[in-house]
């Protein structure tokens, strides 16, 4: 969601208003307040200098990391509109610790609609060359365009199926290990769409990587990644950060005699993976096969979100779980193209 300055006006008058008047805000009215800002309960706690446990201990009596679903119903009426806040913030949690992605793109942009017009600069090496200028003369010019680089996201989501008869007996702290798994594996569907697009290209349809072939169809060595390194470092004139590989790969590459040098990696004894040419390798999931991508994650991507973590609510606070689904409408951006070479041994 994007905040227009009256809103995060309201928000910063509303949040910075003394604990104990914030304190007189719960229930169904707190619920609704923050929802017409975009506030979340996370951020009405941090705002009490509290958290989610401690409030619910001095406002509810329950201990969250021994009660039951049911109980934490129980306990207060106005505690089943905190429910959906708790729920997603589990999710949360395990969507920020086990993907990759935040580490691979240049920042996550909220935008306005579920299309954008990505900016980019069209790079030319003969016309941005720095060259001596006469008195008057034209000076050298990198272009950053808009127009034809439209992105168009989707829904991605994940749906929670169970009856309230099986979740009302469980633990307030189990539902929260398995909603935080859930978080996690949402992530590993993102990393997945980030290692397409770094290779394919995104939803624009025009921006798929360099790509530089292998020795040897079918074959992998030292040399091709080397190869690879030198185009986007001499050629493309960028930095590597990150190398993206699958399993299959990265076993290859582990057992490669450049890397196996136990004075220069220590995976055998550690489980630390070698960092090729002082360059991160990253064994990501459902990296296209036979394919190698070296990037420099301070420029290729970033990710555009129109609205983030969903909760349906309404469910969770009348306990209805049957299906419950969490989603956010998210994608991936290419911002420079040049920013990463694919390295291939699928070339023939």
């Amino acid at each position: 969601m994007v905040y227009c300055d009256d809103m995060v006006k309201d928000r910063l008058e509303f949040l910075g208003q003394d604990p104990v008047r914030l304190r007189e805000h719960r229930g169904q009215g707190l619920y609704e307040k923050l929802n017409t800002l975009g506030v979340t309960h996370g951020q009405f706690f941090r705002a009490l200098g509290t958290n989610a446990e401690d409030y619910c201990a001095k406002e509810f009596g329950v201990d969250l990391s021994r009660i039951s679903v049911e109980r934490f119903f129980q306990s207060d009426p106005a505690a089943k509109w905190l429910f959906p806040d708790i729920v997603r913030e589990a999710v949360a949690a395990g969507l920020k610790r086990k993907p990759m992605y935040p580490e691979l793109i240049i920042r996550d942009e909220k935008i306005p609609g579920t299309t954008y017009d990505v900016p980019f600069v069209t790079e030319n090496e003969s016309e941005e060359e720095l060259r001596t200028v006469a008195e008057g003369a034209a000076i050298p010019e990198s272009e950053i365009s808009y127009g034809d680089r439209v992105i168009k996201l989707d829904k991605k989501g994940r749906g929670i199926v169970a009856s309230y008869e099986v979740i009302r007996r469980m633990s307030m702290d189990m539902l929260r290990v398995h909603l935080e798994r859930m978080g996690e594996r949402l992530g590993r569907n993102l990393d997945a769409r980030l290692a397409d697009v770094l290779v394919n290209g995104d939803s624009s349809g025009s921006t798929a990587a360099t790509t530089v072939n292998t020795a040897t169809s079918g074959v992998w060595t030292y040399a091709d990644i080397v190869k690879g390194f030198m185009k986007l470092t001499l050629e493309n004139y960028f930095s590597p950060t990150h190398i993206l590989v699958n399993s299959d790969l990265n076993q290859t590459i582990l057992n490669m005699s450049e890397f196996k040098d136990s004075q220069m990696f220590d995976f055998a004894k550690t489980g630390s993976l070698p960092t090729p040419f002082g360059v991160k390798l990253v064994p990501m999931v459902d990296q296209p096969v036979d394919k190698l991508t070296i990037l420099d994650a301070g420029y290729a991507a970033q990710k555009l979100t129109e609205q983030g973590l969903l909760i349906e609510s309404d469910k969770l606070i009348n306990q209805q779980w049957d299906r419950t689904f969490i989603t956010v409408v998210t994608d991936f951006a290419v911002i420079y193209e040049k920013a990463r070479v694919v390295v291939q041994s699928d070339w023939v």
